[in-house]
């Protein structure tokens, strides 16, 4: 029994009050596949949000840039960093921002969520690169996997009607989100990120990562890897684990052997710890 149900309107309207950052990531995103961008439309875009360009210059001041000379502005943060670390490092804002969102009815802190979500980012974007996919919408993919939770959850959060997934007898995630709302968060998220114009080619990798085996999308078979080695390294999500596994079908149909996603998620893993040390 649908303890409530939701309509695509409402779901839209409901991420529409979310944090500007995921916004922001997918636009930039679009934006930086342009190879005739320039840093004057990019910097335009970032200061849509003037939070957002604070942490920027805050960030690439940190020590994990060591920088001879701080960036006193976002022209020169953006002139230092490049393009390519610009959107990371929105992304790593983006992360912390949904981290501020609480998450009560899927049991999950607001670390978890940041370092879930950084985690499977900079590790769809490695894994992209060895198999050939644009490593920027997978990054951005990889980042707002879970929006579709933040939106439920806010339709949720006051509905005496709901039960938290810990309260309800349900062992798989996705079954519980159907039958409380008529979709899952995968479902939700797709809706909402191809709302927000991000190609459907790749959006619908969030829709069928948890159920990958009959799919031959590539980035369906990346974000399912990469979900996975969140869990196995300890930055999964609450009622996941059933749901994500490593498997020899999943690295045939993503292009990789293991060997190779192995020294890709070491490498994700440096380049999470650096975002994550940045952003604070």
């Amino acid at each position: 029994m649908i303890s409530t149900v939701i309509g695509d309107a409402e779901l839209i309207s409901v991420a529409q009050e979310l944090p500007a950052g995921p916004r922001l990531l997918v636009e930039l995103g679009q934006l930086i596949r342009d190879p005739r961008v320039d840093a004057a439309e990019v910097i335009a875009l970032l200061r849509q949000d003037t939070s957002l360009v604070a942490r920027i210059i805050r960030m690439a001041n940190s020590a994990a840039y060591a920088r001879a000379e701080p960036a006193g502005s976002i022209e020169e943060a953006v002139a230092g960093i490049g393009f390519r670390e610009v959107h990371r490092l929105v992304g790593a804002v983006a992360a912390t921002q949904l981290s501020e969102q609480r998450l009560t009815l899927y049991g999950v802190d607001g670390a978890r969520v940041r370092a879930n979500a950084l985690f499977v980012a900079v590790t769809m974007e490695e894994l992209a690169e060895e198999s050939g996919e644009d490593a920027r919408s997978c990054y951005t993919v990889g980042l707002l996997r879970s929006i579709g939770k933040m939106a439920l959850e806010q339709l949720g959060k006051n509905d005496p009607s709901v039960r938290p997934f810990a309260e309800s007898g349900e062992t798989e995630l996705d079954v519980w989100e159907t039958k409380t709302w008529g979709m899952s968060n995968c479902e939700a998220a797709e809706k909402i990120l191809v709302h927000w114009r991000l190609p459907h080619e790749t959006v619908i990798a969030i829709r069928h990562h948890y159920h990958p085996a009959k799919k031959h999308n590539p980035v369906i078979q990346l974000l399912a890897l990469a979900a996975a080695s969140a869990d196995d390294r300890c930055y999964g999500l609450p009622g996941e684990e059933r749901l994500l596994r490593l498997t020899s079908e999943n690295f045939v149909k993503a292009g990789l052997d293991e060997r190779t996603f192995r020294k890709a998620s070491e490498r994700a893993q440096r380049t999470f710890l650096r975002l994550h040390a940045a952003s604070g």
